[in-house]
C-alpha cells in the first residue's frame, strides 16, 4: 500500500507537493507517494478544480482507499467563487483570513465527499489547500522579502523573479507563467523543501502552506519501515 495518494488540479501540483512530504518525512523512510489523479502523464488540460470534484462526487477515493494510506486532496482558493464550487471570500466582517478560507474550501469539499463516506474515511483524507495558489508556496524559497509571504498574483511573481529564471533557463526549462506551465520547473522551484530544515524555516513562511504543515504535524504520522 502507498502512504500518500494526490489527488490534485494538475501534475505540478505533485511535484511541489511531492517534494513537500520528501522533507517532511527526511529523517525516516522515504514516503511512497502515488499520482492518482490527474495521471502521471496528462495533458495540462487534463487536469482543473472540476476534476477534482468529479473526482470526488464519482466516489473513485473508495477504490484510491485500497491502495493508499492517506488521500491528499489539493486545490487552490483563486478559484472559490466560482460557480459550481461557491466559497465566497467574504465573510461578515470582511475578506476571510487565510485559515477561515482554508476552512470553508474543506468544508466544502467535505460536503462533495458526503456525510457517510466522510464517517468511514475522514481520518484519512488530508487536504492541502493553496491560498490562492500552491504557486505561493513555493515563495519563500526564492525571496526572502515580503515577497515571500503573499498570497496573490504567485506565479507571476515567480516569473519575474531573475534568479529563478536563470537557473531554468540554464536547464532549459519554461519560466514559470499562467498560460503554460511546466511540471519540470515547478520540481526544480519547490526542490528546496527536500530538506526538512528548509521545509521547516522557509516554507512555514507561506501562510497556507504552513497549515498544511501543521496538519501533518497534528496527524504526528509515522511511515513503517518496509
Amino acid at each position: 500500500m502507498f502512504d500518500f495518494g494526490l489527488i490534485t488540479e494538475g501534475i505540478t501540483d505533485h511535484a511541489v507537493i511531492s517534494n513537500i512530504l520528501l522533507g517532511y518525512f527526511q529523517s525516516g523512510r522515504e514516503p511512497d507517494v502515488h499520482f492518482e489523479h490527474p495521471p502521471p502523464l496528462a495533458e495540462r488540460h487534463d487536469g482543473g478544480w472540476t476534476l477534482v470534484m468529479d473526482h470526488l462526487r464519482q466516489k473513485k477515493f473508495r477504490q484510491n482507499f485500497q491502495f493508499n494510506k492517506y488521500l491528499i486532496i489539493q486545490i487552490d482558493t483563486d478559484i472559490s467563487e466560482e460557480i459550481g464550487f461557491d466559497v465566497s471570500k467574504q465573510g461578515e466582517d470582511g475578506p476571510l483570513s487565510t485559515e477561515q478560507l482554508v476552512l470553508a474550501v474543506i468544508e466544502r469539499l467535505k460536503r462533495e465527499i458526503g456525510e457517510e463516506d466522510w464517517d468511514n474515511y475522514g481520518d484519512r483524507f488530508i487536504f492541502a489547500i493553496g491560498v490562492h495558489q500552491t504557486e505561493c508556496w513555493i515563495l519563500p524559497l526564492w525571496f526572502n522579502n515580503n515577497q515571500s509571504v503573499q498570497i496573490a498574483n504567485c506565479t507571476r511573481r515567480l516569473g519575474s523573479c531573475p534568479n529563478l529564471c536563470s537557473e531554468l533557463t540554464q536547464r532549459n526549462f519554461r519560466w514559470f507563467n499562467d498560460s503554460r506551465k511546466d511540471h519540470r520547473s515547478y520540481d526544480f522551484a519547490s526542490r528546496g523543501y527536500r530538506k526538512r530544515s528548509i521545509l521547516d524555516k522557509q516554507g512555514r513562511k507561506s501562510p497556507s502552506l504552513s497549515l498544511f504543515l501543521n496538519e501533518l504535524d497534528r496527524r504526528n504520522i509515522s511511515l513503517p519501515e518496509d
